[in-house]
């Protein structure tokens, strides 16, 4: 909780700002670095396992050249990647939302998240894994405005996510 009450909530929010603009790009390219990273967690989105991590951006060219195979499996997995991306940018949008109200933020979101993931045997190095590929994303997208003190809110946030997450989800 001391970690949330600590955040410059406008350093992250003002810069999420950026990301959000082009939400339908940002989150398809999020996990492409995520699993350019670790590859390993592939595995884990059934739906797209068997994508090249590097075709997974570019679903109209696996439609067309697939269409006529009918491999309507790779159809619906790339249609899935495409919502799973949205939906996570749009779960870490409420969080980002949220920073000015911990309660709410640890209780209905942070709390709601790690039981989803639980479930799909997610553990804290795939969190820990997750947010400092977070961190080099939102370096890379947002160039200068990732200044010295919006890495540092973000690092104070993500610290505080991890912290519930050990704490309250042994995760």
């Amino acid at each position: 909780m001391e970690d949330f009450q600590s955040v410059n909530v406008a350093a992250v929010q003002n810069t999420w700002a950026i990301i959000k603009q082009d939400a339908d790009t940002n989150a398809p390219q999020f996990y492409v670095a995520l699993l350019t990273a670790h590859p390993e967690y592939q595995a884990l989105f059934d739906a797209f396992a068997n994508v090249p991590v590097g075709e997974l951006l570019n679903a109209d060219l696996h439609v067309r050249k697939n269409h006529f195979n009918k491999n309507y499996k790779l159809i619906l997995s790339l249609l899935f990647n495409q919502s799973l991306s949205v939906k996570v940018l749009a779960r870490l949008s409420e969080l980002i939302d949220s920073l000015g109200n911990p309660e709410r933020l640890i209780s209905k979101l942070i709390d709601s998240m790690a039981n989803e993931h639980k479930g799909r045997g997610t553990t804290r190095a795939h969190f820990d894994n997750a947010f400092v590929v977070l961190l080099d994303f939102l370096a890379a997208k947002l160039g200068s405005a990732f200044t010295p003190e919006a890495k540092q809110a973000w690092t104070v946030t993500i610290h505080g996510i991890s912290t519930v997450l050990r704490w309250r989800h042994s995760l």
